[in-house]
């Protein structure tokens, strides 16, 4: 069978590769055997192939395979797993992900029903579910549909035009904020009545607060970091929180000591790393959520480009380019 692993840290579109690995063995209890067809390629996944969450840590001599979220078919169960060879699912997280095949726990296994697509299968769980961290994370802040402004920045990015649509649907007032002029376009029409602003030209932090119309700035989501959420963080109202999720930049953020102390401003984050330690309840509301998603709105599932399983170093490179709409899939069917 055949997986993408990188056997260095480095430029993931240079130190990745498609090479033959050792079949797996049988599903054991509570595991499912997955043929995988479809997986995503996120920014997430190719920050450990660079070596960004533990600078300086030591690849395994015999390399690491890549992914954790997939789409396919059942191929065998264990014993405990109620999954029949045959049945189209979606899974995360699961290792390996970025292979022909994968082992998975059959409790991060979903059935995918006949009305969501492959393609919006394959990106079921990591975009969507971030998503439902956000949404939480909006609400635990205190900020309040129809007085309050959330604000977004990479705007146009899969995981945000997910959050968009359901803070809307919520009764929130959104801006969005992306890099290029043209992304203002590409978003509105999605989202015909959202303002949306471009940092490309000086002033925007100021277009931001006009669209929010008099409404105070609550919450700031940013995958971004560095000069981008050190902006935004200024827009905030007393009391608002700067939610990050990503490090798109590779830069810090920077805001003034007095944003704390004076303004009261927090800074707060959320992983995807971490919702498979959610309560049960909790994940299964979400994964509920993600297939309403997927069913009513697949428009918010667009696919950028869907690669050959051998080009993933070209995968790779189109994820880490400026001014994607969509995800950037690899398929082996």
């Amino acid at each position: 069978m055949r997986a993408a692993v990188y056997f260095k840290h480095g430029k993931p579109e240079e130190v990745l590769q498609t090479v033959e690995v050792e079949e797996l063995e049988r599903p054991g209890r509570d595991e499912v055997l997955i043929r995988v067809l479809l997986r995503p390629v996120h920014h997430g996944d190719l920050l450990g192939v660079a070596g960004r969450y533990q600078p300086g840590s030591v690849v395994p001599e015999g390399g690491v395979r890549v992914g954790f979220e997939g789409y396919g078919i059942v191929e065998q169960a264990g014993d405990g797993a109620d999954l029949k060879p045959g049945r189209r699912v979606a899974f995360f997280p699961g290792r390996g992900a970025w292979s022909e095949k994968a082992l998975v726990s059959a409790e991060y296994v979903t059935e995918i029903p006949d009305d969501v697509s492959d393609e919006a299968a394959a990106q079921l769980h990591v975009n969507p579910l971030t998503a439902a961290l956000l949404l939480r994370a909006v609400e635990a802040s205190g900020a309040k549909p129809g007085r309050d402004t959330v604000v977004l920045t990479a705007a146009g990015s899969a995981v945000a035009r997910l959050t968009i649509g359901l803070l809307l649907d919520r009764g929130f007032d959104v801006v969005g904020v992306v890099r290029r002029e043209a992304g203002v376009n590409e978003l509105n029409v999605v989202f015909p009545d959202l303002p949306v602003v471009s940092t490309d030209k000086p002033g925007w932090q100021e277009k931001v607060i006009a669209a929010a119309d008099g409404h105070p700035i609550a919450v700031v989501l940013d995958p971004v970091g560095g000069e981008t959420a050190s902006a935004a963080a200024g827009l905030l109202t007393q009391g608002g929180s700067l939610v990050s999720y990503g490090d798109l930049s590779g830069q810090p953020i920077s805001v003034p000591a007095l944003y704390f102390s004076t303004r009261d401003i927090r800074i707060s984050g959320v992983t995807i790393g971490r919702w498979s330690n959610l309560p049960a309840e909790v994940r299964k509301a979400d994964l509920a959520l993600a297939l309403e998603l997927a069913s009513t709105k697949p428009e918010l599932f667009t696919v950028e480009k869907t690669f050959n399983f051998a080009d993933v170093g070209q995968a790779a490179a189109l994820v880490e380019k400026p001014g994607r709409t969509g995800t950037v899939l690899l398929a082996s069917r």
